[in-house]
């Protein structure tokens, strides 16, 4: 069981944080010894921060990858169907960002949920600052918060955004290896609608997820959500596989 599946006593939380302010440990990209930083957590050095460049410039109109020679929508996305109109992908999935999130995800580094959280929160800004974000949801049986649900606290602590849990999951086996034919099979009846208690779901939301790689989480949450009426489905990934 990993550092962040334990439910540690209180006087063993209040010493880590008290650690964490006075020696907050070594960028988990560069190594260095990180100074005090008072009123901050992040995980990284300022130059690490700052080498992290989200994507810029041209991107697919569906996916959010970035393009080189083709115009509006890549490859993938012309005919692949997709139930969400949209996603913003924050960074490749590749170098320091995938190091970064494999860190975040795998080895219960949870305080780069506020890093992430102010990059998405940029993003979000603007004509899409009203817009509910939906986390999508995690398989079942999970000991800690995912770093999604972690990211999406921290979007509403930090930032103000409304997010609404809107999904759940009921099953669905590991996806890594599997293509999108195979993930979308996989996903097929294990997501549905949280209860509501009657309310109705908004019109347009923000799905945040991780890792766009085929999409087929995306589609899958977006199809449950306009089955339940919802018009407009964006998304939000922490990166993307190019």
């Amino acid at each position: 069981m990993g550092e962040a599946e334990r439910a540690p006593g209180f006087g063993l939380r209040a010493r880590r944080v008290l650690l964490d302010l006075v020696f907050p440990g070594r960028c988990l990209l560069c190594g260095c010894w990180l100074p005090p930083q008072p009123g901050t957590d992040s995980p990284v050095c300022n130059p690490c921060r700052d080498a992290l460049v989200p994507i810029h410039g041209a991107r697919c109109a569906t996916c959010g990858i970035s393009l080189i020679s083709e115009i509006g929508t890549c490859t993938r996305c012309r005919d692949a169907g997709y139930a969400f109109e949209s996603n913003i992908a924050l960074f490749p999935y590749s170098g320091a960002p995938k190091e970064l999130i494999a860190r975040f995800k795998f080895d219960g580094r949870s305080r780069c949920a506020a890093l992430f959280a102010a990059w998405a929160a940029a993003a979000l800004g603007g004509a899409l600052d009203a817009i509910p974000v939906v986390p999508v949801p995690p398989r079942p049986g999970r000991a800690a918060p995912d770093a999604v649900e972690l990211v999406a606290r921290r979007l509403e602590k930090d930032h103000g955004r409304d997010v609404q849990r809107l999904l759940e999951r009921t099953g669905g086996a590991q996806q890594k290896s599997l293509d999108f034919a195979e993930r979308r099979r996989n996903l097929s009846g294990m997501l549905r609608l949280a209860c509501r208690d009657g309310a109705a779901v908004p019109s347009r939301v923000i799905l945040l997820d991780d890792v766009f790689t085929t999409g087929a989480t995306l589609d899958a949450c977006a199809r449950v959500l306009r089955g339940a009426g919802c018009r407009s489905v964006l998304g939000l990934t922490f990166a993307i596989e190019e």
